[in-house]
């Protein structure tokens, strides 16, 4: 009797285990075999769904903006200044030629890994009149990302829209960036 109890309880635990993994991966979006140095671009707003490894973003190809200080600011109105280094957000999509219409008419956002996303769609031409203040961030302080990494968006609070906060738009593991037509 107690044998079959232990195997019971195991049994249990382990359908208990699979559907606890089954719920990550349909409702959050969370693919534990998901490589988390990579992430996708895509939408209705883009030529075409592309795949881009931290190898390839660093290889030169794209606009590198480095040690730059990021003014952030929260929705408790606390504000600080990081200094972050990463990949122009901007030149990715010009280098790539994603985009099937102007900035104006295209709007864009950014989830994570673990099923978190920015509040809503900002409108693309914030980040084309600011390619510089707005980046994908592979090092923060010269120290390469890795509990909220390796990539995160960051936005400078001057280029946010009235009433947005920068630190709900920098998205730690980064996985995917959609962009629509607006």
């Amino acid at each position: 009797m107690k044998t079959r109890n232990f195997y019971i309880i195991v049994a249990s635990v382990l359908i208990g285990l699979i559907i606890f993994w089954l719920l990550m991966i349909a409702f959050l979006q969370f693919n534990p075999f998901e490589d988390p140095n990579k992430i996708m671009i895509n939408g209705n707003g883009t030529t075409k769904s592309i795949t881009l490894s931290l190898t390839e973003l660093k290889s030169g190809k794209y606009d590198l903006v480095e040690d730059k200080t990021f003014h952030i600011k929260n929705s408790f109105d606390n504000e600080y200044d990081i200094i972050y280094s990463g990949i122009s957000f901007w030149s990715i999509l010009e280098e790539e030629n994603l985009l099937v219409q102007s900035s104006s008419e295209l709007e864009f956002r950014f989830y994570a890994r673990d099923g978190y996303s920015s509040p809503k769609f900002l409108n693309l031409s914030i980040i084309e009149t600011n390619p510089e203040l707005a980046i994908l961030a592979y090092e923060e302080n010269g120290v390469p990302l890795s509990l909220e990494g390796p990539l995160r968006t960051v936005m400078d609070q001057s280029i946010m829209p009235e009433g947005e906060y920068s630190s709900q738009y920098s998205v730690q593991q980064l996985s995917l960036i959609i962009i629509n037509i607006a």
